[in-house]
């Protein structure tokens, strides 16, 4: 009896035991299952995330370094447009000069010009244009004119002679503050080129294309820009890299003309507009899936195992040590990794459990120390530090993403350095081009002022002189017309001495009778003597009279002759001064003439001299037109005297924050 109640009790026992056994073999299968699923899950959330987070970083770095580079080809073909706008070199040597030492300072520039709208083109080397060359209907130099205030960059073109790919920048130039021509600068993308091909591997590469879809650089030589042939997103692999040249930093899982499914993602350069496209394979995903499933699968069936040769019998005997093993999983997980499984060994299940938690842990606190020390070094800036230990199994690739983080830093804050040093030396450059300028535009303005100041003394003084023309005008006026008078006045006299002459032969034929009468008067006297002489005593009375009449006869006849000799003095001086007073008269004449030729001519210099004062205070107003000018250029070329100095300042800063990590 007893012996059936001890068998019905074990039986009763053993169906408690199998009983429990199937519940907790029931509950620890689906925990499993639960839990391998969450692993895999958050594992391929967290691959996921981190290869789309590689894929952003990669093709920001690259569209960095593609801004970078082509920065600082702006910034030097704006620094060669200041220097021709400046105004300081005015000469085709100087130019020339100066077009040939811009293409030496970077070995990328291919060639350098200057171009005017009077179709004049001097460009580096000493190349000159064939006649039907027309610049002005380039397609750069009207893009470049169209907006004046950047820089025109054109599309990337295949150079037939070399091969390689070029494109070419340009920037509009001023003359007296007018667009007047373009400089123009033709590079190598071979740096660029180079960059690019850096990314390719046997999985992941970064092609280029520009901002309409024409793809420039890929790994595949049919889809890159050549002399042969042009390819588009939207033609190669069935179109599916539009969608990346569209939109900026949208991930995308497509077909890859390789075969096989990648991600992709497109980001747009700020300073050219190409589109940077970065790829990256799906197998690292798979792979870490696999391993995780594995992983998982591989504990599931151990587990499983081990509760199918241990439940039964053991089942109690394990409760006390699994519950312990539960509870430190539950701190382990919240992240306690100093516990230790030192459970009662009961059994070779718990031994081998405790001991591979016990491993699991002592490579999680290696692993998580690793890299907590490789993190810890990269947050005190040294990125010379390395990831060192044995890796194992899935940690090895984030050993090596580690490394690759590390490597590419270090690369990156490498050219970084280079990138800052470079501005440093343009920005240096720059400087010394802009005190340069404002050197010039400081004596320019100076010499401005001082012909501004000759003018106006000779504005002054050409007003004086204008004053005097006209004060002689009038002058001349004034004598004209006593010239005028004079000659009225001789005139006057000539008539009045030709009345004197006509009086003096009037008087002539007076005298000439008086002299007929003392004549016949002096014979009356004769012949009255002759009579009273006959008379004798009676006559004698009669010939004293005859006699005073014979004197007074031949008195009459001496004041004729007297009187006649003076008419004819008086004639000849009066025949002399008709003479005189008709030269003086054809003399007055001429000088009347010559004082009108005079007045004209005076004229003439009054009216060529208001001109002249006209046109030299037009002059004046001009040169302060010029000065203000000048005085801006001279303002503006200090304002950029310190900008240059304040990006020598930015490279400084950046080359000093480089300088603080350690590099390898």
């Amino acid at each position: 009896m007893r012996e059936t109640e001890g068998k019905n009790t074990k039986a009763a026992g053993e169906g408690l035991s199998s009983h429990i056994g199937r519940m907790f073999s029931g509950t620890l299968r689906r925990t499993l299952i639960f839990v391998c699923l969450v692993s895999v899950v958050i594992a391929g959330f967290l691959a996921v995330m981190y290869t789309l987070k590689d894929n952003q970083s990669a093709v920001t770095e690259y569209t960095g370094e593609i801004d970078c580079a082509m920065q600082s080809k702006v910034s030097m073909i704006e620094a060669i447009a200041a220097g021709i706008s400046s105004g300081t070199l005015t000469e085709r040597e100087s130019i020339q000069s100066y077009v040939d030492s811009m293409v030496e300072t970077d070995d990328q520039v291919s060639a350098v010009y200057s171009c005017y709208d009077e179709n004049v083109t001097i460009m580096s080397g000493g190349w000159q244009p064939p006649e039907d060359f027309i610049v002005t209907e380039r397609e750069w130099y009207k893009g470049a004119q169209a907006e004046p205030a950047s820089v025109y960059i054109s599309a990337p073109y295949v150079d037939e002679q070399s091969g390689g790919i070029c494109i070419t920048l340009a920037k509009a130039t001023y003359r007296d503050g007018k667009v007047a021509g373009v400089v123009g600068m033709d590079m190598y993308m071979d740096n660029l080129v180079s960059l690019i091909e850096k990314s390719y591997t046997s999985s992941s590469y970064v092609f280029l294309a520009t901002a309409d879809g024409t793809i420039l650089v890929h790994p595949n030589d049919k889809y890159s820009l050549s002399v042969e042939s042009t390819s588009t997103v939207q033609e190669v692999n069935s179109g599916r890299y539009k969608d990346f040249a569209e939109k900026n930093m949208s991930t995308k899982v497509f077909a890859d003309y390789k075969g096989g499914f990648k991600f992709g993602i497109g980001n747009t350069s700020e300073v050219t507009g190409w589109k940077v496209i970065s790829v990256k394979p799906l197998t690292s995903i798979l792979i870490f899936f696999g391993l995780i499933i594995g992983l998982n699968l591989l504990i599931y069936f151990v587990a499983v195992a081990a509760i199918k040769r241990n439940i039964n019998g053991r089942i109690s005997v394990l409760f006390k040590p699994l519950e312990s093993i539960s509870s430190k999983m539950t701190e382990v997980a919240g992240g306690d990794l100093s516990v230790v499984f030192d459970e009662e060994k009961n059994s070779m299940e718990i031994e081998k459990l405790t001991d591979s938690i016990n491993e699991m842990i002592a490579g999680l606190k290696f692993y998580i120390g690793s890299i907590s020390d490789t993190v810890t070094a990269v947050s005190n800036k040294n990125l010379a530090v390395s990831v060192d230990g044995d890796f194992k199994g899935s940690y090895v690739q984030i050993k090596e993403a580690l490394e690759r983080i590390l490597s590419d830093l270090n690369e990156t804050f490498r050219q970084i350095n280079e990138g800052a040093e470079s501005v440093l030396g343009f920005a240096d450059k720059l400087e010394k081009t802009t005190e340069y300028v404002a050197q010039s535009a400081s004596a320019q303005n100076e010499s401005v002022v001082n012909v501004s100041e000759d003018m106006v003394r000779l504005t002054g003084q050409t007003r004086k002189i204008t004053e005097h023309a006209v004060n002689v005008r009038s002058a001349i006026e004034v004598t004209n017309e006593h010239l005028e008078a004079s000659n009225r006045e001789m005139a006057a006299l000539s008539n009045a001495m030709d009345s004197i002459d006509k009086c003096y032969s009037e008087i002539a034929d007076f005298v000439g009778t008086i002299q007929n009468i003392a004549a016949q008067t002096n014979l009356l006297s004769l012949n009255a003597s002759i009579e009273a002489a006959r008379a004798g005593e009676a006559g004698k009375g009669f010939a004293v009279v005859a006699g005073e009449i014979s004197t007074l006869a031949s008195s009459s006849a001496q004041a004729s002759d007297n009187i006649n000799k003076l008419i004819e003095a008086s004639k000849t001086a009066v025949s002399n001064g008709k003479e005189l007073v008709s030269a003086a008269c054809a003399m007055m004449e001429e000088g009347m003439n010559d004082s009108a030729k005079s007045k004209q001519n005076v004229d003439e210099i009054v009216e060529f001299v208001k001109n002249q004062q006209k046109a030299i205070e037009d002059i004046n107003a001009e040169l302060k037109e010029v000065a203000e000018i000048v005085e801006n250029n001279a303002a503006s070329a200090q304002e950029n005297t310190a900008i240059s100095q304040q990006l020598g300042d930015c490279a400084r800063s950046l080359k000093q924050t480089t300088d603080s990590f350690i590099l390898r």
